[in-house]
C-alpha cells in the first residue's frame, strides 16, 4: 500500500487558503462489493487572499505533496507540473518593508516552459542562509508559486527583491533568492523562459536559480557554452561586452578553474577598488539553470578571488589570462 503523502502546514493565522481543501471522491468497491475508501483528487490551486510571511519566516499554504516526492529533498518535483500559478503580494521597498499581512495584488497562470521550470527548481541547491547581501534599494514582492500535479500539489514561497537575499522555501527545503527573481521574470515574460545557449546573457543580469553541485565544484558537470562578461566600470570600448569562450579555450578554462583549491564562500567578493579587473563567467547547460562565477584580480585581495556563491578560491594567473584573452577578442 502506498505510504501517505507528506503534508506541509506552515500557514499562519489569517492566511486564507481558499480552494486548498480536497473534494470527496466517489467510493470504489472491492471484489466482494464492499465500499473501499479512495483518496480525494488533488486540490485546485487558488491564491491565498493575503501573505503573512516575513523575510526570516517564509510561509506556504498547506499542501499534499504528489506521490513519490519528499519536500525535504528538493524545492519541487522533477516532473513538469500540469499547472503553475503565481500569487504576488506587494511588500514595500528594501529600505522600508511593509509589515504583514500583505493583500493579494496579482495572480498569473504560467503555461510556457513548465518542463524547464521543473528542471530548474529540482536542481536548485539547498541553502540555509544567504550571506553578504548587498544593500540596494528596490521594491519587494512576496510571491507564492503553486504547482499542480496529477496526485498532489506543491507551494513555494519565493520573494522577488533586488538583492536576492530572501530564501525561497516549500516549507521543508530552502533555496537561494534567485528563485524569486526567476519567478518574477517568468511573470513578466509570460512563461518560464530560459535564454538559448547561443543568446548572449545580460551582463550583471538577474541572479540565476542556482544549480545542484555548486557546493562541491566551482563549475559542476559539463556546460555546453560559457560566456564571459567584463563588469569593471572603468574599461571602455568593446572589451566591456559579453563574449563566448572559444571552443578551444573552454576545456582549458574549465581545467584551470577545477585545479583551484576551493573553500566555503565568505561573501567578501564585493570590491570598491576601481583598479581591479572583474568578470562574470556564465556556464550554460543543455538542461537546468546556469552557473555564474564572479572573478576579480588581485586588487580585491591577495591574488584575486573567484566565487560561485557557495564556493570560492584564490584565482590563478592562468584563469585571469584566459578571461583577458576572451574579452579582448577582435
Amino acid at each position: 500500500m502506498a505510504s501517505p503523502r507528506p503534508t506541509i502546514a506552515l500557514v499562519v493565522g489569517g492566511l486564507l487558503a481558499a480552494g486548498l481543501a480536497g473534494t470527496t471522491a466517489a467510493a470504489a468497491r472491492a471484489g466482494d462489493g464492499a465500499p473501499v475508501a479512495t483518496p480525494p483528487p488533488p486540490a485546485l490551486l487558488s491564491c491565498p487572499a493575503r501573505y503573512d510571511g516575513t523575510e526570516d519566516r517564509p510561509v506556504v499554504p498547506t499542501y499534499d505533496a504528489p506521490d513519490g516526492f519528499d519536500p525535504g529533498d528538493a524545492l519541487a518535483p522533477a516532473q513538469a507540473p500540469t499547472r503553475a500559478l503565481v500569487c504576488r503580494y506587494d511588500a514595500g521597498h528594501s529600505s522600508a518593508p511593509a509589515a504583514p499581512p500583505r493583500p493579494l495584488t496579482e495572480q498569473v497562470v504560467l503555461t510556457e516552459g513548465l518542463e524547464q521550470m521543473a528542471a530548474d527548481l529540482t536542481g536548485a541547491p539547498r541553502a540555509q542562509q544567504i550571506d553578504a547581501c548587498t544593500l540596494m534599494d528596490g521594491p519587494i514582492t512576496r510571491q507564492l508559486l503553486g504547482l499542480g500535479y496529477p496526485t498532489g500539489t506543491v507551494w513555494v514561497s519565493a520573494t522577488d527583491e533586488v538583492n536576492a537575499c530572501v530564501l525561497s522555501s516549500n516549507g521543508d527545503f530552502s533555496a537561494g533568492g534567485g528563485v524569486g527573481q526567476q519567478v518574477a521574470k517568468a511573470v513578466a515574460d509570460g512563461g518560464w523562459v530560459v535564454p538559448t545557449q547561443g543568446e548572449r546573457p545580460v551582463c550583471g543580469g538577474s541572479q540565476p536559480v542556482g544549480r545542484a553541485g555548486v557546493e562541491r565544484e566551482l563549475v559542476p558537470g559539463e556546460p555546453e557554452v560559457m560566456w564571459v562578461c567584463r563588469v569593471d566600470s572603468d574599461v571602455p570600448g568593446p572589451s566591456s561586452g559579453t563574449f563566448a569562450v572559444l571552443r578551444a579555450d573552454r576545456p582549458r578554462l574549465l581545467a584551470a578553474l577545477r585545479a583551484l583549491h576551493t573553500r566555503a564562500a565568505s561573501g567578501d567578493l564585493l570590491c570598491v577598488d576601481d583598479t581591479a579587473d572583474r568578470w562574470q563567467v556564465e556556464a550554460r547547460y543543455e538542461r537546468g539553470a546556469p552557473v555564474v562565477l564572479d572573478v576579480t584580480t588581485g586588487a580585491c585581495g591577495p591574488g584575486g578571488v573567484v566565487s560561485n556563491g557557495a564556493l570560492e578560491a584564490d584565482v590563478s594567473d592562468e584563469v585571469v589570462a584566459l578571461l583577458r584573452r576572451t574579452t579582448t577578442q577582435p
